[in-house]
């Protein structure tokens, strides 16, 4: 499909304006990053002219890219500063992976789908290129790292696998869509301290849920 005729760079400060700025999101550097990071090359050829409207594009039967309001709202959340480690669970096509990395951390991505792994790590190579790239199933982290700073879970979650915990450095945290039954879903923050866990709730959110971590 020829996309010659349409405005990407346009379509990007679109969102910021109208999507990222309404919702509060003012960190300047993330902003910029999403305002220059080309996400169209993250969809399909066919869904490039939406790959900024303010939905879940999906990626397969199952998986979604995350609209950009939410996935902006969690990266602010996380607060993500130079050289920490962070951890994306559930990487799909490198969106998320590559904005932590040129956010300046330490960035490891893992994801399960043979086809959606294939395309992210290409699209880090291109736009982050020392993105940590791991194909594996997402319920087990990264194998062999530790002590992340942050990890972030890229869709909704019920619960928190185990081995993430066990993943996270002292007083490091999750930052995730948790959704429980018979509840709202909820932009979350799950910190590991060393009398155990503390959640808090921080905003609506809706994503959809990832099977690879269904209960």
């Amino acid at each position: 499909m020829n996309h010659s005729h349409f405005d990407f760079a346009q379509a990007r400060q679109n969102m910021v304006e109208n999507q990222l700025r309404p919702a509060d999101v003012n960190n300047t550097q993330l902003i910029e990053i999403m305002r220059a990071l080309p996400r169209e090359e993250c969809v399909d050829d066919s869904q490039r002219e939406i790959a900024y409207a303010d939905i879940n594009i999906p990626l397969t039967q199952e998986r979604f890219l995350s609209e950009p309001r939410v996935v902006a709202r969690l990266v602010q959340l996380a607060e993500i500063i130079p050289d920490q480690k962070i951890l994306i669970i559930g990487a799909s096509t490198g969106y998320l992976a590559a904005i932590a990395f040129l956010l300046k951390a330490k960035t490891f991505a893992v994801e399960q789908n043979e086809q959606l792994s294939t395309k992210g790590k290409a699209f880090c190579q291109k736009y982050a290129c020392n993105v940590h790239w791991h194909m594996g199933k997402l319920s087990d982290g990264f194998p062999e790292q530790d002590s992340f700073n942050t990890i972030i879970i890229d869709g909704a979650i019920t619960d928190i696998p185990r081995s993430l915990i066990d993943q996270l450095a002292m007083n490091g945290q999750i930052v995730t869509v948790l959704k429980q039954e018979g509840q709202a879903s909820y932009a979350t923050i799950i910190k590991k301290t060393t009398n155990g866990l503390t959640t808090r709730r921080c905003f609506y959110a809706s994503l959809p849920l990832l099977p690879e971590l269904k209960n």
